[in-house]
Protein backbone atom coordinates (compact mmCIF):
# COMPACT_ATOMS: atom_id res chain seq x y z
CA UNK A 1 0.00 0.00 0.00
CA UNK A 2 3.42 2.12 0.80
CA UNK A 3 2.17 5.90 1.55
CA UNK A 4 -1.27 5.15 1.18
CA UNK A 5 -1.40 2.79 4.51
CA UNK A 6 -1.11 6.20 6.43
CA UNK A 7 -4.28 7.72 4.68
CA UNK A 8 -5.85 4.58 6.45
CA UNK A 9 -4.34 4.97 9.66
CA UNK A 10 -5.67 8.55 9.88
CA UNK A 11 -8.77 7.35 9.14
CA UNK A 12 -9.02 4.19 11.49
CA UNK A 13 -7.21 6.75 14.17
CA UNK A 14 -10.22 9.39 13.52
CA UNK A 15 -12.75 6.54 14.22
CA UNK A 16 -11.43 5.80 17.30
CA UNK A 17 -11.29 9.13 18.11
CA UNK A 18 -14.17 11.12 16.39
CA UNK A 19 -13.18 14.02 18.41
CA UNK A 20 -9.92 15.08 15.95
CA UNK A 21 -13.14 15.88 13.15
CA UNK A 22 -13.92 19.69 13.04
CA UNK A 23 -16.98 20.03 11.01
CA UNK A 24 -16.40 22.94 9.00
CA UNK A 25 -19.59 22.68 6.01
CA UNK A 26 -21.16 19.22 5.14
CA UNK A 27 -18.57 18.87 2.54
CA UNK A 28 -15.20 19.42 3.99
CA UNK A 29 -14.06 17.81 6.95
CA UNK A 30 -10.92 19.22 8.48
CA UNK A 31 -8.52 19.73 11.42
CA UNK A 32 -5.66 22.54 11.93
CA UNK A 33 -6.19 22.43 15.74
CA UNK A 34 -2.23 21.37 16.96
CA UNK A 35 -3.85 19.44 19.80
CA UNK A 36 -6.13 17.28 16.95
CA UNK A 37 -2.75 16.74 15.51
CA UNK A 38 -0.96 15.46 18.65
CA UNK A 39 -4.54 12.81 19.13
CA UNK A 40 -3.86 11.45 15.75
CA UNK A 41 0.19 11.21 16.40
CA UNK A 42 -0.56 9.32 19.84
CA UNK A 43 -3.24 6.90 18.18
CA UNK A 44 -0.47 6.08 15.65
CA UNK A 45 2.18 5.56 17.94
CA UNK A 46 -0.29 3.54 20.54
CA UNK A 47 -0.55 0.89 17.53
CA UNK A 48 3.04 0.24 18.27
CA UNK A 49 2.89 -0.69 21.68
CA UNK A 50 4.92 -3.69 22.34
CA UNK A 51 6.69 -3.75 19.45
CA UNK A 52 10.15 -5.02 20.40
CA UNK A 53 13.53 -2.44 19.87
CA UNK A 54 16.37 -2.76 17.60
CA UNK A 55 18.69 -0.09 17.17
CA UNK A 56 18.63 1.43 13.45
CA UNK A 57 16.82 -1.10 12.45
CA UNK A 58 14.83 -1.00 8.60
CA UNK A 59 12.25 -3.37 9.89
CA UNK A 60 9.19 -0.98 10.39
CA UNK A 61 8.26 -3.89 13.67
CA UNK A 62 11.68 -3.12 15.20
CA UNK A 63 11.72 0.61 16.30
CA UNK A 64 14.79 2.10 18.08
CA UNK A 65 13.78 5.49 19.75
CA UNK A 66 14.57 7.68 17.28
CA UNK A 67 12.89 5.57 14.48
CA UNK A 68 9.82 5.44 16.60
CA UNK A 69 9.59 8.98 17.19
CA UNK A 70 10.54 9.51 13.26
CA UNK A 71 7.48 6.92 12.06
CA UNK A 72 4.20 7.96 14.01
CA UNK A 73 5.64 12.11 12.96
CA UNK A 74 6.02 11.24 9.95
CA UNK A 75 2.43 11.19 8.19
CA UNK A 76 2.46 14.93 9.39
CA UNK A 77 5.94 15.73 9.82
CA UNK A 78 8.01 14.06 7.02
CA UNK A 79 11.44 15.95 7.83
CA UNK A 80 11.88 14.79 11.10
CA UNK A 81 15.63 13.55 11.38
CA UNK A 82 16.09 9.84 11.98
CA UNK A 83 18.95 10.52 15.24
CA UNK A 84 17.89 11.59 18.63
CA UNK A 85 20.44 14.40 18.48
CA UNK A 86 19.35 16.00 15.10
CA UNK A 87 15.65 15.51 16.29
CA UNK A 88 16.72 17.53 19.37
CA UNK A 89 18.26 20.58 16.98
CA UNK A 90 14.83 20.77 15.14
CA UNK A 91 12.76 21.17 18.18
CA UNK A 92 12.14 24.76 20.09
CA UNK A 93 12.50 24.17 23.48
CA UNK A 94 10.24 24.28 26.83
CA UNK A 95 10.05 24.16 30.12
CA UNK A 96 9.40 20.62 31.25
CA UNK A 97 6.44 21.90 33.77
CA UNK A 98 5.16 23.88 30.33
CA UNK A 99 5.26 21.00 28.43
CA UNK A 100 2.01 19.29 26.56
CA UNK A 101 1.20 16.11 25.04
CA UNK A 102 2.96 15.56 22.25
CA UNK A 103 6.24 17.52 22.77
CA UNK A 104 9.71 15.80 23.00
CA UNK A 105 11.64 14.52 25.88
CA UNK A 106 15.39 14.30 25.31
CA UNK A 107 17.60 12.44 27.45
CA UNK A 108 21.66 11.16 27.77
CA UNK A 109 22.01 7.47 26.28
CA UNK A 110 23.37 4.96 28.41
CA UNK A 111 26.36 6.62 29.45
CA UNK A 112 24.90 9.05 32.15
CA UNK A 113 28.30 10.89 31.76
CA UNK A 114 28.22 12.11 28.45
CA UNK A 115 26.16 15.14 27.78
CA UNK A 116 25.26 14.58 24.20
CA UNK A 117 21.28 13.39 23.60
CA UNK A 118 21.15 10.09 23.08
CA UNK A 119 17.27 9.17 23.64
CA UNK A 120 14.22 10.39 23.02
CA UNK A 121 10.63 10.12 23.80
CA UNK A 122 7.33 11.75 23.74
CA UNK A 123 4.21 12.83 26.10
CA UNK A 124 1.60 11.75 25.99
CA UNK A 125 -0.30 12.68 29.17
CA UNK A 126 0.45 15.38 32.22
CA UNK A 127 -0.75 14.02 35.33
CA UNK A 128 -1.49 15.81 38.69
CA UNK A 129 1.86 16.50 40.54
CA UNK A 130 4.15 17.13 37.89
CA UNK A 131 4.18 13.76 36.47
CA UNK A 132 3.98 12.85 32.83
CA UNK A 133 3.25 9.31 30.83
CA UNK A 134 5.69 9.47 28.14
CA UNK A 135 5.85 6.78 24.77
CA UNK A 136 8.84 5.64 23.86
CA UNK A 137 10.82 2.62 21.95
CA UNK A 138 13.31 1.47 24.25
CA UNK A 139 15.05 -2.23 25.66
CA UNK A 140 11.68 -2.94 26.57
CA UNK A 141 10.09 -2.15 23.64
CA UNK A 142 7.77 0.46 22.76
CA UNK A 143 5.76 1.18 26.09
CA UNK A 144 4.13 4.32 27.84
CA UNK A 145 5.72 4.88 31.34
CA UNK A 146 5.20 7.31 34.44
CA UNK A 147 7.93 10.09 34.46
CA UNK A 148 10.08 11.23 36.72
CA UNK A 149 11.50 7.70 37.08
CA UNK A 150 14.98 6.15 38.40
CA UNK A 151 16.73 5.40 35.37
CA UNK A 152 15.41 8.52 33.12
CA UNK A 153 15.29 11.34 36.11
CA UNK A 154 18.97 11.82 36.29
CA UNK A 155 19.45 11.50 32.30
CA UNK A 156 16.47 14.27 31.55
CA UNK A 157 17.84 17.36 29.64
CA UNK A 158 15.40 19.05 27.98
CA UNK A 159 11.56 18.82 26.27
CA UNK A 160 11.30 20.07 22.64
CA UNK A 161 8.31 21.01 20.52
CA UNK A 162 7.54 20.54 16.92
CA UNK A 163 6.50 24.01 15.98
CA UNK A 164 5.58 23.05 12.56
CA UNK A 165 2.73 21.14 13.91
CA UNK A 166 0.93 24.22 14.62
CA UNK A 167 0.35 25.02 11.01
CA UNK A 168 -0.94 21.36 9.61
CA UNK A 169 -4.18 21.26 7.58
CA UNK A 170 -4.82 17.98 6.31
CA UNK A 171 -8.63 17.10 5.09
CA UNK A 172 -10.25 13.58 5.43
CA UNK A 173 -13.85 13.05 5.18
CA UNK A 174 -14.75 10.58 7.58
CA UNK A 175 -16.39 8.83 4.52
CA UNK A 176 -13.05 8.21 2.86
CA UNK A 177 -12.63 4.43 2.41
CA UNK A 178 -9.59 2.49 1.32
CA UNK A 179 -11.18 1.62 -1.66
CA UNK A 180 -11.54 5.07 -2.83
CA UNK A 181 -8.06 5.89 -1.63
CA UNK A 182 -7.19 2.91 -3.59
CA UNK A 183 -8.66 4.61 -7.26
CA UNK A 184 -7.17 8.09 -5.76
CA UNK A 185 -3.84 6.23 -6.42
CA UNK A 186 -4.87 4.45 -9.24
CA UNK A 187 -5.25 7.93 -11.35
CA UNK A 188 -2.27 9.58 -9.65
CA UNK A 189 -0.29 6.82 -10.85
CA UNK A 190 -0.48 8.26 -14.58
CA UNK A 191 1.87 11.23 -13.40
CA UNK A 192 5.75 10.51 -15.25
CA UNK A 193 8.64 11.32 -13.22
CA UNK A 194 12.16 12.26 -14.21
CA UNK A 195 14.95 10.37 -12.03
CA UNK A 196 18.36 11.43 -13.24
CA UNK A 197 21.23 8.47 -11.90
CA UNK A 198 24.85 8.99 -11.99
CA UNK A 199 27.95 7.26 -11.37
CA UNK A 200 31.05 7.82 -9.19
CA UNK A 201 31.37 11.87 -7.85
CA UNK A 202 34.49 13.06 -6.47
CA UNK A 203 35.05 16.65 -7.53
CA UNK A 204 38.80 16.51 -6.19
CA UNK A 205 40.70 15.90 -3.38
CA UNK A 206 42.96 18.47 -0.77
CA UNK A 207 44.64 15.09 0.10
CA UNK A 208 47.53 14.61 -0.14
CA UNK A 209 47.95 17.87 -1.45
CA UNK A 210 45.47 20.51 -2.69
CA UNK A 211 47.08 20.01 -6.09
CA UNK A 212 44.90 17.95 -6.91
CA UNK A 213 41.78 20.14 -6.77
CA UNK A 214 39.96 21.08 -9.76
CA UNK A 215 40.56 24.81 -11.03
CA UNK A 216 38.14 27.77 -10.10
CA UNK A 217 37.37 25.83 -6.73
CA UNK A 218 35.27 23.17 -8.70
CA UNK A 219 32.50 25.81 -9.24
CA UNK A 220 32.53 24.70 -13.03
CA UNK A 221 33.15 21.33 -12.73
CA UNK A 222 29.87 20.16 -12.47
CA UNK A 223 28.22 22.96 -14.64
CA UNK A 224 27.18 21.04 -17.81
CA UNK A 225 25.16 18.96 -16.23
CA UNK A 226 22.97 22.06 -14.44
CA UNK A 227 20.06 21.90 -17.61
CA UNK A 228 19.54 18.41 -17.47
CA UNK A 229 18.99 18.29 -13.33
CA UNK A 230 16.76 21.13 -13.74
CA UNK A 231 14.06 19.71 -15.20
CA UNK A 232 14.25 16.43 -12.83
CA UNK A 233 11.85 15.80 -10.36
CA UNK A 234 15.23 13.61 -8.51
CA UNK A 235 18.94 13.68 -8.81
CA UNK A 236 20.54 10.41 -7.45
CA UNK A 237 24.65 10.27 -7.40
CA UNK A 238 27.35 8.17 -5.86
CA UNK A 239 29.34 10.07 -3.43
CA UNK A 240 33.26 8.55 -3.99
CA UNK A 241 35.17 9.75 -0.80
CA UNK A 242 34.15 12.53 2.01
CA UNK A 243 33.65 15.93 2.35
CA UNK A 244 36.45 17.04 4.71
CA UNK A 245 38.37 20.12 4.90
CA UNK A 246 40.38 19.50 7.98
CA UNK A 247 42.07 16.00 9.10
CA UNK A 248 40.58 13.18 10.03
CA UNK A 249 42.11 9.17 10.87
CA UNK A 250 44.16 8.70 7.55
CA UNK A 251 43.38 4.64 6.54
CA UNK A 252 46.59 2.49 6.97
CA UNK A 253 48.92 4.00 3.64
CA UNK A 254 52.82 2.87 3.16
CA UNK A 255 53.25 6.20 1.15
CA UNK A 256 50.91 9.15 1.23
CA UNK A 257 51.79 10.38 -1.96
CA UNK A 258 50.20 6.89 -3.92
CA UNK A 259 47.84 6.80 -1.59
CA UNK A 260 43.86 6.80 -2.67
CA UNK A 261 42.11 8.47 -0.19
CA UNK A 262 39.85 10.97 -1.00
CA UNK A 263 38.55 14.20 1.00
CA UNK A 264 36.78 17.05 -1.14
CA UNK A 265 36.81 20.70 0.76
CA UNK A 266 33.86 21.52 3.36
CA UNK A 267 32.14 23.62 0.87
CA UNK A 268 32.37 21.50 -2.10
CA UNK A 269 28.52 20.65 -0.76
CA UNK A 270 27.72 23.34 -2.49
CA UNK A 271 28.63 22.32 -5.99
CA UNK A 272 26.25 19.20 -5.42
CA UNK A 273 23.99 21.37 -3.83
CA UNK A 274 23.88 23.62 -7.06
CA UNK A 275 23.74 21.01 -9.49
CA UNK A 276 20.28 19.70 -7.81
CA UNK A 277 21.08 16.85 -6.25
CA UNK A 278 18.36 15.71 -4.22
CA UNK A 279 20.32 12.08 -2.70
CA UNK A 280 23.86 10.42 -2.83
CA UNK A 281 24.64 7.33 -1.80
CA UNK A 282 27.71 6.75 0.99
CA UNK A 283 28.17 2.98 0.39
CA UNK A 284 31.45 2.87 -1.12
CA UNK A 285 35.20 1.63 -0.83
CA UNK A 286 36.38 5.23 -0.02
CA UNK A 287 33.75 6.68 2.58
CA UNK A 288 36.19 5.45 5.34
CA UNK A 289 39.24 7.01 4.11
CA UNK A 290 39.37 8.93 6.70
CA UNK A 291 37.85 7.11 9.38
CA UNK A 292 34.55 8.38 12.04
CA UNK A 293 35.77 12.05 11.69
CA UNK A 294 34.65 11.92 7.94
CA UNK A 295 31.81 10.16 7.99
CA UNK A 296 30.65 12.46 10.41
CA UNK A 297 31.53 15.54 8.86
CA UNK A 298 30.51 14.29 5.44
CA UNK A 299 26.66 13.35 7.07
CA UNK A 300 26.48 16.42 8.87
CA UNK A 301 27.08 18.79 6.01
CA UNK A 302 24.31 16.71 3.85
CA UNK A 303 22.00 17.41 6.52
CA UNK A 304 22.70 20.99 6.94
CA UNK A 305 21.98 21.08 3.53
CA UNK A 306 18.96 19.19 2.73
CA UNK A 307 20.95 16.45 0.34
CA UNK A 308 19.29 13.31 1.74
CA UNK A 309 21.49 10.12 1.88
CA UNK A 310 21.98 6.31 2.97
CA UNK A 311 24.70 3.62 2.95
CA UNK A 312 26.45 3.77 6.44
CA UNK A 313 26.04 1.63 9.32
CA UNK A 314 24.01 4.43 11.11
CA UNK A 315 22.10 5.73 8.45
CA UNK A 316 21.12 2.92 5.98
CA UNK A 317 18.16 4.16 4.80
CA UNK A 318 16.22 7.45 3.80
CA UNK A 319 13.05 8.60 3.10
CA UNK A 320 11.70 12.32 1.87
CA UNK A 321 8.63 13.74 0.30
CA UNK A 322 9.56 15.99 -2.60
CA UNK A 323 6.47 17.91 -4.72
CA UNK A 324 4.19 15.11 -3.42
CA UNK A 325 5.89 11.87 -4.09
CA UNK A 326 7.38 9.89 -1.29
CA UNK A 327 10.80 8.63 -1.87
CA UNK A 328 12.96 5.71 -0.50
CA UNK A 329 16.62 5.45 -0.93
CA UNK A 330 19.03 2.81 0.37
CA UNK A 331 23.05 2.07 -0.76
CA UNK A 332 24.82 -1.10 -0.82
CA UNK A 333 28.92 -2.10 -0.90
CA UNK A 334 31.14 -4.74 -0.02
CA UNK A 335 32.98 -2.54 2.56
CA UNK A 336 33.69 -1.56 6.06
CA UNK A 337 31.02 0.34 7.85
CA UNK A 338 28.78 0.04 4.81
CA UNK A 339 25.23 -1.83 4.77
CA UNK A 340 26.38 -5.21 3.32
CA UNK A 341 26.00 -5.99 -0.78
CA UNK A 342 26.25 -9.14 0.25
CA UNK A 343 23.70 -9.58 3.38
CA UNK A 344 20.35 -10.34 1.26
CA UNK A 345 18.70 -11.20 5.05
CA UNK A 346 19.27 -7.22 5.77
CA UNK A 347 19.00 -5.94 2.27
CA UNK A 348 15.71 -7.61 1.90
CA UNK A 349 14.23 -6.03 5.16
CA UNK A 350 15.66 -2.44 4.07
CA UNK A 351 13.68 -2.56 0.76
CA UNK A 352 10.60 -3.90 1.70
CA UNK A 353 10.48 -1.53 4.50
CA UNK A 354 10.70 1.34 2.08
CA UNK A 355 8.61 -0.44 -0.36
CA UNK A 356 5.45 -0.63 2.65
CA UNK A 357 5.83 3.49 2.83
CA UNK A 358 7.19 4.64 -0.29
CA UNK A 359 5.92 5.65 -3.91
CA UNK A 360 9.33 5.34 -5.63
CA UNK A 361 12.54 3.19 -4.13
CA UNK A 362 15.39 3.70 -5.24
CA UNK A 363 18.74 1.37 -4.46
CA UNK A 364 21.99 2.18 -5.12
CA UNK A 365 24.88 -0.23 -5.22
CA UNK A 366 28.95 -0.13 -5.49
CA UNK A 367 29.80 -3.59 -6.49
CA UNK A 368 31.64 -5.86 -8.73
CA UNK A 369 34.93 -6.08 -10.20
CA UNK A 370 37.19 -2.55 -11.04
CA UNK A 371 38.75 -1.64 -14.42
CA UNK A 372 38.45 -1.65 -18.18
CA UNK A 373 38.51 -5.51 -18.30
CA UNK A 374 35.59 -5.88 -16.08
CA UNK A 375 32.81 -4.46 -18.24
CA UNK A 376 30.51 -7.00 -18.64
CA UNK A 377 28.10 -8.84 -16.66
CA UNK A 378 29.01 -12.02 -15.74
CA UNK A 379 25.89 -13.42 -13.63
CA UNK A 380 28.15 -14.56 -11.35
CA UNK A 381 29.86 -13.44 -7.88
CA UNK A 382 32.62 -11.24 -8.75
CA UNK A 383 36.26 -11.18 -6.79
CA UNK A 384 38.41 -8.32 -7.09
CA UNK A 385 42.16 -8.01 -5.04
CA UNK A 386 40.86 -10.78 -3.04
CA UNK A 387 37.26 -9.42 -1.92
CA UNK A 388 33.99 -10.32 -2.53
CA UNK A 389 32.00 -7.52 -4.62
CA UNK A 390 28.58 -9.24 -4.93
CA UNK A 391 26.86 -10.47 -7.58
CA UNK A 392 25.03 -7.09 -9.23
CA UNK A 393 23.16 -9.32 -11.47
CA UNK A 394 21.78 -11.51 -8.68
CA UNK A 395 21.67 -8.65 -6.47
CA UNK A 396 19.63 -6.12 -8.63
CA UNK A 397 16.55 -9.15 -9.37
CA UNK A 398 16.30 -9.68 -5.31
CA UNK A 399 16.01 -6.14 -4.65
CA UNK A 400 13.09 -5.88 -7.51
CA UNK A 401 11.57 -8.84 -6.10
CA UNK A 402 11.66 -7.12 -2.63
CA UNK A 403 10.05 -4.01 -3.73
CA UNK A 404 12.95 -2.13 -5.21
CA UNK A 405 11.79 0.13 -8.73
CA UNK A 406 15.12 0.93 -10.18
CA UNK A 407 18.53 0.11 -9.30
CA UNK A 408 21.74 2.32 -10.19
CA UNK A 409 24.64 0.28 -9.82
CA UNK A 410 28.57 1.41 -9.92
CA UNK A 411 31.96 0.80 -8.80
CA UNK A 412 33.50 -1.18 -11.60
CA UNK A 413 34.55 2.61 -12.86
CA UNK A 414 33.01 1.38 -16.35
CA UNK A 415 29.93 1.63 -18.00
CA UNK A 416 28.09 -1.58 -18.29
CA UNK A 417 24.68 -3.03 -19.41
CA UNK A 418 21.12 -1.97 -18.63
CA UNK A 419 18.40 -4.16 -17.55
CA UNK A 420 14.68 -4.44 -17.11
CA UNK A 421 13.02 -6.62 -14.73
CA UNK A 422 9.54 -6.55 -13.88
CA UNK A 423 8.67 -3.50 -15.05
CA UNK A 424 11.81 -2.42 -13.02
CA UNK A 425 15.18 -0.74 -14.82
CA UNK A 426 18.60 -1.61 -13.71
CA UNK A 427 21.73 0.21 -14.70
CA UNK A 428 24.39 -2.62 -13.52
CA UNK A 429 27.42 0.35 -13.66
CA UNK A 430 27.48 3.70 -14.64
CA UNK A 431 30.56 4.60 -13.91
CA UNK A 432 32.79 7.33 -12.91
CA UNK A 433 31.13 10.84 -13.81
CA UNK A 434 32.32 13.60 -12.47
CA UNK A 435 35.88 12.36 -10.66
CA UNK A 436 38.72 14.72 -10.72
CA UNK A 437 42.49 13.81 -10.28
CA UNK A 438 43.64 10.39 -8.74
CA UNK A 439 41.30 8.38 -10.81
CA UNK A 440 42.32 6.54 -14.25
CA UNK A 441 39.91 8.18 -16.97
CA UNK A 442 41.51 6.74 -19.96
CA UNK A 443 39.78 4.94 -22.86
CA UNK A 444 36.60 3.23 -21.22
CA UNK A 445 36.94 4.74 -17.93
CA UNK A 446 36.41 8.47 -19.51
CA UNK A 447 32.91 7.52 -20.39
CA UNK A 448 30.65 9.14 -18.36
CA UNK A 449 26.54 8.48 -19.11
CA UNK A 450 23.71 10.34 -17.37
CA UNK A 451 20.24 8.64 -17.33
CA UNK A 452 17.21 10.47 -16.74
CA UNK A 453 14.99 7.49 -15.92
CA UNK A 454 10.66 8.16 -16.59
CA UNK A 455 8.84 6.05 -14.51
CA UNK A 456 5.27 6.00 -13.18
CA UNK A 457 4.48 6.69 -9.72
CA UNK A 458 4.27 3.58 -9.10
CA UNK A 459 7.94 2.62 -10.45
CA UNK A 460 6.86 1.27 -13.40
CA UNK A 461 9.41 1.60 -16.02
CA UNK A 462 8.37 4.08 -19.14
CA UNK A 463 11.39 5.29 -20.72
CA UNK A 464 15.30 7.04 -20.67
CA UNK A 465 17.29 9.19 -22.14
CA UNK A 466 21.07 8.42 -22.09
CA UNK A 467 23.22 11.71 -22.03
CA UNK A 468 26.61 10.93 -23.10
CA UNK A 469 29.48 12.64 -21.21
CA UNK A 470 33.03 12.66 -21.52
CA UNK A 471 35.97 13.09 -18.65
CA UNK A 472 38.84 14.52 -20.07
CA UNK A 473 42.21 15.34 -18.85
CA UNK A 474 42.11 15.77 -14.87
CA UNK A 475 38.83 14.70 -15.47
CA UNK A 476 34.93 16.39 -14.88
CA UNK A 477 31.79 15.92 -17.00
CA UNK A 478 31.99 16.81 -20.68
CA UNK A 479 29.38 16.59 -23.57
CA UNK A 480 30.31 13.71 -25.77
CA UNK A 481 29.03 14.55 -29.23
CA UNK A 482 29.90 10.77 -30.29
CA UNK A 483 27.47 9.35 -27.83
CA UNK A 484 29.93 6.93 -27.16
CA UNK A 485 28.28 5.99 -23.41
CA UNK A 486 24.79 5.40 -25.14
CA UNK A 487 26.56 3.25 -27.35
CA UNK A 488 28.63 1.10 -25.44
CA UNK A 489 25.42 0.53 -23.02
CA UNK A 490 23.86 -0.92 -26.01
CA UNK A 491 26.71 -2.61 -27.36
CA UNK A 492 27.17 -4.54 -23.74
CA UNK A 493 23.48 -4.75 -23.30
CA UNK A 494 23.30 -6.58 -26.39
CA UNK A 495 26.15 -9.10 -25.56
CA UNK A 496 25.34 -10.03 -21.63
CA UNK A 497 21.19 -8.92 -21.39
CA UNK A 498 19.74 -10.28 -24.80
CA UNK A 499 16.66 -11.58 -23.23
CA UNK A 500 16.20 -7.44 -21.93
CA UNK A 501 12.87 -6.45 -23.25
CA UNK A 502 14.61 -3.59 -24.22
CA UNK A 503 15.34 -1.07 -27.38
CA UNK A 504 17.81 1.51 -27.85
CA UNK A 505 16.73 4.38 -30.70
CA UNK A 506 18.57 6.69 -32.69
CA UNK A 507 17.35 9.29 -29.89
CA UNK A 508 19.27 7.85 -27.86
CA UNK A 509 16.68 6.53 -25.70
CA UNK A 510 15.80 3.43 -24.22
CA UNK A 511 12.42 1.73 -24.19
CA UNK A 512 10.85 -0.70 -23.05
CA UNK A 513 9.58 -3.35 -26.22
CA UNK A 514 6.01 -3.48 -25.78
CA UNK A 515 4.02 -6.98 -26.44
Amino acid sequence: MKVYKYIIVFITCFWINPQVFVQGSSENYSFSNRQKVIDSVICIGEKYLGKPYRYKAPNINMLDCSGFINEIFKPFEPSLSRSSAMIAKQVKKVDLKDAQAGDLMFFKGRNINSPSVGHVSMIVEKLEGGKLKMMHSCSRGVIIEEYPNKYYQPRFLFAGRVPSLDTIQLDVPPSETEDSIALDKSSDSVRKLKIVGVGDLMLGTNFPSNKYLPPHDGKDILLPIHPITAQADLTVGNLEGVLLTGDGELKRCKDSSVCYAFKSPDHYVEHFVNAGFDVLGLANNHIGDFGNTGRKNTVRLLEENNIHFAGLEDFPYTTFEKDGVRYGFCAFAPNTGTIKINDYVRAKQIIQHLDSISDVVIVSFHGGAEGAKYNRVTRATEMFLGENRGNPYEFARMAIDAGADIVFGHGPHVVRAVDLYKDRFIAYSLGNFATYARFNLKGPNGLAPLLEVEVDKTGKFLGAKVYSFEQLGQGGPTIDEANRAFKEMQRLTKLDIPEAQLTFTENNEILPIKD
